[in-house]
Formats: structure tokens, C-alpha cells, sequence
């Protein structure tokens, strides 16, 4: 088993980071399926809970989306109280694997359709204490999904502005250029027969 770990730590570029992308959240699942086996204190296991589901968001939104994928996003408070959506992206010059974007992306979705899972379950048996904390985790593990998918379309978005632009400027730098080369043809075309025509003349006259 540790070294099945140890292989797949290898193919990691950021094995640190993407252990603790997962620890929180793997921790607050364990806690929320297990807990009730060390204590019967629902307070003590919603503290430790939303203590690890909040350490995770920090870490995901912070740490290891900006190191394994190259994707950051923040929210910010206007004067009017709207708030606005900022993404960073560095992408180019990722030093990330694609096992470290599988870890990432996975990690991200997996815990909110579990939180989800859960949530429908206690709905149905109606445990509404334990519903409470479900939905704390879900906004919490929600906020990171709707950021960082929003921050990868943003990333889309402006590259298929700018490759829109780079086709547009081509195609108008091409008809110029082509232009160009039709006033050139033309040009040289009636010079051309100017010069034949001052040069016959010329010659009927002697």
C-alpha cells in the first residue's frame, strides 16, 4: 500500500500540495461518517467538522488550485455592495502533471456529490441537525466548484477572443498585403504599355 503511494506520489509535480488538497476534506468526511463512534456530542463534531471543511477551502482556494492548475479566483466587495468575480490564470509555464490536474479536478467535484449524498439522506430521515452541517459543507466546498469553473471559462473565453483577433488581423494584414500586390501588378502593367506605346510612336515618325 505505501508503495503504490510512493509510485503515485512520483508522478506528482506538487505531492504536498496535493495531499493536503485532499486531507481536509477526506478528514471532515471521516469525522461526519465515523464520529458518532468516539463521542455522542453533535457540537464537538460540527465544530471539528466545519474547523476542517473551512481549512480546506483556504488551502484549495489559495494553495494548491494555484499551484496544480495554474487557476486562482477571489470575490470582491464593491462600494455599492455588489460583489465582483476576479480569476488569475497562469497556465503557461505549468510545472503541474496531468495526474496533478486529475487529483485537483477530482478532488474538487468528488466531496460536494458526497456532501450532496448525504444531504438527501438526512433530508429523508429528517435530521435536520445533521442537515446543518451537510449544508455548510456544501456551501463551502460549492463556492470553491463555482469559482474555480468559472475561472477555467474565463480562461476559454479570452483565448478565443484573442485567437479571433490574431484570425482577424491576418485575414486584413492579408488583404492589404494582397491589395498591395494588385496595385503593384497594375502599375508596372501600365507602365509598361506607356513605354511600348511612346516607343512605337517614335519610330513611325522617322
Amino acid at each position: 500500500m505505501l508503495g503504490r503511494a510512493q509510485e503515485l506520489a512520483k508522478g506528482l509535480a506538487h505531492p504536498m500540495t496535493a495531499l493536503f488538497h485532499l486531507l481536509f476534506k477526506t478528514l471532515a468526511l471521516l469525522v461526519y461518517v465515523f464520529g458518532t463512534w468516539f463521542t455522542s456530542s453533535f457540537v464537538n463534531i460540527f465544530i471539528i467538522c466545519v474547523l476542517l471543511l473551512a481549512f480546506d477551502f483556504w488551502t484549495v482556494k489559495n494553495v494548491s488550485g494555484r499551484l496544480m492548475v495554474g487557476l486562482r479566483w477571489w470575490s470582491e466587495v464593491q462600494e455599492d455592495g455588489s460583489t465582483v468575480w476576479k480569476y488569475e490564470a497562469k497556465e503557461e509555464g505549468l510545472s503541474s502533471t496531468s495526474l496533478d490536474i486529475t487529483v485537483f479536478w477530482v478532488g474538487l467535484f468528488a466531496p460536494g456529490v458526497l456532501w450532496g449524498l448525504f444531504g438527501f439522506t438526512s433530508l429523508l430521515r429528517l435530521n435536520f441537525e445533521w442537515l446543518l452541517l451537510i449544508l455548510t459543507a456544501l456551501s463551502l466546498s460549492m463556492a470553491n466548484i463555482v469559482g474555480y469553473v468559472k475561472c477555467k471559462q474565463d480562461v476559454r473565453t479570452k483565448m478565443s477572443s484573442g485567437l479571433q483577433r490574431a484570425a482577424g488581423w491576418a485575414a486584413g494584414s492579408n488583404s492589404t498585403f494582397g491589395r498591395a500586390l494588385q496595385s503593384a501588378g497594375m502599375s508596372a502593367m501600365f507602365g509598361s504599355s506607356s513605354g511600348s506605346g511612346s516607343s512605337g510612336g517614335s519610330g513611325m515618325k522617322g
